[in-house]
């Protein structure tokens, strides 16, 4: 079984994450068994400020297999009307990026399966793919301007398959904003989930694994409907299977609303000492992925299934994946860095090329070789 080279990293709920607000969870097909706890009402409040408020729309994308051996019935949504033109575009491509390359991917497992089926005298029954899509909030209901989509991605192999459920929120306005699970609940948010979720599972202690919760983290999924948060969880994750994707609904302030980020980002540094750096067997000089990220303020996803890990702050986003020397950034065409991502003792490592061709951060050296990075 591989590692996860992440060994600092608590797995979140996502298999591929979600930058405009995105996070995930784990739901049944159809999410119709799933558990929805109404918790404890919050009392954080947000001053009002008035925030434009515009209907978005959803057109579709459908994409089919180029192979028989896997069935799909996958709809990538679009969005359109957005008042950012080009926040709504780079959403849109990740939305679709992620759809082609989970179609790669199950594409090339439904064919290595039916190879292997045909040489071991096994009937072959076709994989299934399939991608479905809702829009929770389309702009103009309350919180004002939230935009809120529910994308679910489910896999089967003819058994049980373990769904994915990706939440993107976003603040529809002149300059798109990620909202996350604090600006619809206060600075409190973590203690009043876990708060809920805890007693949730004090009041049915058969439905769940509660020595297995340990509280939520940043990237906790949810949506928002109804004037509720709806914080979800994978299937497995808390509780048995059969309890599908557990849903722990917080109600909203009456008079909340988002408050508008107004300040530009600051610029952010860190430093690398040289011991954090190797070079691979091409003589390229290699980086530690996470640390670097994070000391630059992305957030980092590893998707244990595709052995690939992705970075994303704000609308800005990208991925890299094990054994693949190929890099790109938002939709730039990918790129050869003349050496592969690579793992060692559980750390993934990529080229410091990528720290400045892909991520446009400036790479300094100083003493001692120590590397100063600023972006």
């Amino acid at each position: 079984m591989r590692k996860n080279p992440f060994n600092m990293l608590k797995m979140s709920v996502l298999g591929c994450a979600v930058l405009v607000g995105v996070s995930g969870a784990v739901l049944t097909a159809g999410s119709a068994s799933a558990e929805t706890v109404t918790a404890v009402p919050i009392s954080a409040k947000v001053t009002p400020i008035a925030i434009q408020a515009a209907a978005v729309q959803m057109k579709e994308v459908a994409l089919t297999s180029k192979t028989e051996n896997l069935k799909t019935n996958v709809k990538v949504p679009q969005l359109t009307g957005m008042l950012d033109a080009k926040y709504e575009e780079q959403l849109n491509d990740i939305l679709l990026s992620h759809a082609n390359e989970d179609l790669a991917n199950w594409e090339k497992e439904a064919d290595e399966a039916a190879a292997d089926a045909k040489t071991k005298g096994f009937t072959y029954r076709p994989y299934e793919l399939t991608i479905i899509y809702k829009l929770k909030l389309d702009g103009t209901g309350f919180p004002a301007g939230l935009v809120s989509l529910e994308i679910t991605t489910y896999g089967a192999t003819g058994g049980t398959g373990m769904p994915r459920v990706d939440t993107y929120n976003v603040l529809n306005r002149e300059e798109a904003q990620r909202v996350t699970l604090q600006d619809v609940l206060g600075d409190s948010y973590k203690e009043t989930v876990d708060a809920g979720v805890r007693a949730a599972m004090d009041e049915h202690p058969e439905n769940y694994f509660k020595d297995d919760f340990k509280g939520i983290g940043e990237s906790q999924g949810f949506y928002v409907e109804n004037g509720e948060a709806v914080v979800v969880f994978p299937k497995y994750a808390i509780a048995p299977g059969v309890m599908g994707s557990p849903e722990f609904r917080f109600p909203l302030a009456a008079d909340l609303n988002i408050p508008v980020k107004t300040e530009p980002a600051p610029k952010v540094a860190m430093d690398l000492a040289s011991g954090d750096q190797i070079t691979s067997a091409e003589g390229v000089s290699l980086v530690p992925f996470r640390k670097v990220a994070e000391g630059l303020g992305y957030e980092v996803t590893w998707n244990q299934a595709t052995y690939a890990a992705e970075v994303h702050k704000g609308a800005q986003w990208t991925s890299v994946t094990v054994g693949k020397d190929s890099y790109f950034y938002a939709k730039m065409a990918p790129v050869s860095l003349g050496a592969a991502p690579v793992i060692q003792n559980d750390i993934l490592y990529v080229p410091l090329k990528f720290v400045s061709d892909i991520l446009k951060a400036e790479v300094k050296t100083g003493d001692a070789g120590v590397l100063h990075i600023e972006q």
